[in-house]
């Protein structure tokens, strides 16, 4: 009985023979190069002359088979066909020119019109608005109207600018409402001027700021309702600010005199604004009075001794007695009455 092993042998991979799944990958990568086609062929180019052929002489060009008199009587049959040309290129224009022109004729007779039928439309609606505007055309009621209307238009214009005026940076632009006359002209029938009537925070600008109202209310010679209303509001705002004011002078006096400590050093104690004025009263009454006295010991004579004073005596009775001396006796006189 034969047995015969089964021995496995590993494959051995070379290098010589690649695997065919790697060739074939390698083959689908490879790029692919597209087949390449036939150039196409410009016109030669003339090339630029050297400079042996920029130095060459009319007759070597001659020579070498240039005919100058071919190429200038080529150029004179051109010329030729040009100057021939022109007289039949001048009579187009020329036609062409006549055409535009009759055109632009006929525009500007139909513009000419056009502008003869304005000018005599607005000569019409002028003269038509001088007619209606000419005060000899009018009504005697008309002419009366517009009289009334420019007395009334310069009354509104002035009043308004006097408030305007002395207002100053407290009024308005005056606003003006307008009516048109008979004449066609429009004319100021009423008008106003706005006013800043709000209070400001001290009560001495509330005073100056209210005087300046008062007076552009009362600034024109004619003063409406609505300014004599303004006035009064003004000067109600003046005369609030007025006792703040005095309150306020009164209240730092009170506190200068310290209420709490008697007048005089030893005067009683005040307790109240009465007190204070009643003492007030009293020690100004007691100035007074001093003062007068003052006056009366200053305009007394001025008192004399004893001495001076009997001497003043002997010499008036010295004096007397002379003029005594010279004086005629009296006469007795009788008188009988029946």
């Amino acid at each position: 009985m034969n047995i015969n092993p089964q021995v496995t042998q590993p494959t051995i991979a070379t290098t010589v023979n690649p695997p065919t799944d790697s060739l074939r990958r390698e083959n689908v990568q490879r790029e692919v190069i597209s087949q390449t086609t036939a150039p196409s062929y410009s016109a030669a180019e003339k090339g630029v002359a050297t400079e042996k052929e920029r130095v060459r002489t009319p007759a070597q060009n001659v020579e070498e088979g240039i005919d100058f008199a071919a190429i200038q009587e080529q150029a004179e049959l051109e010329n030729s066909t040009i100057s021939e040309r022109q007289p039949g290129q001048q009579q187009s224009e020329q036609n062409a020119s006549s055409g535009s022109q009759q055109v632009a004729d006929e525009n500007g007779e139909e513009n000419e019109d056009a502008n003869a039928n304005n000018d005599q439309s607005s000569e019409r609606s002028t003269s038509e608005r001088q007619q209606s505007a000419n005060p000899n055309e009018l009504t005697p009621q008309e002419q009366q109207l517009v009289q009334e209307l420019r007395a009334r238009d310069l009354e509104v214009r002035a009043h308004e600018q006097a408030h305007d005026t002395v207002g100053g940076r407290y009024t308005g632009a005056p606003q003006l409402e307008y009516e048109t006359g008979p004449d066609g002209k429009r004319y100021a029938v009423e008008g106003e001027v706005s006013v800043d009537l709000s209070i400001p925070d001290s009560p001495e600008e509330t005073v100056a700021k209210m005087r300046k109202v008062y007076q552009a209310a009362l600034a024109p010679a004619n003063p409406s309702a609505q300014d004599l209303r303004v006035a009064n509001k003004a000067s109600r705002a003046i005369a609030d600010a007025q006792s703040e004011i005095s309150r306020a002078r009164l209240s730092e006096s009170v506190e200068e005199n310290d209420l709490s400590k008697p007048l005089g050093g030893g005067g009683p104690q005040i307790t109240s604004l009465d007190e204070l004025e009643s003492q007030t009263s009293s020690e100004f009454d007691a100035q007074i009075a001093a003062t007068i006295a003052a006056q009366e010991q200053i305009t007394a004579e001025p008192s004399r001794a004893d001495e001076i004073n009997q001497r003043a005596e002997r010499v008036e009775t010295f004096y007397l007695a002379i003029n005594q001396a010279y004086d005629p006796p009296a006469k007795n006189n009788f008188v009988i009455q029946a």
